[in-house]
């Protein structure tokens, strides 16, 4: 999954928030059994990334489900 957030944040703005968005989204998928990489870049050229690895599985156990109830798509 790739996601692209536009803004009309001011390159300050984005310095400044980038760390508050990048704890959000931690905190959504901190509760997954998925691993992931998420990195921020904003227009200044300025990174920030937190990557998280899941737990091994238990022998026989299943990886819980995400259900996505509506989902919205767009193209």
């Amino acid at each position: 999954m790739e996601i692209h957030l536009v803004s009309s944040m001011t390159p300050d703005d984005e310095n400044r928030l980038a760390p508050t968005v990048l704890a959000a989204i931690g905190r959504v998928l901190e509760g997954l059994p998925v691993s992931y990489s998420v990195r921020i870049e904003t227009v200044t050229g300025d990174a920030i990334r937190h990557n998280h690895i899941a737990p091994a599985e238990d022998a026989g156990a299943r990886p819980a489900a995400v259900v996505l109830e509506n989902p919205i798509l767009v193209s």
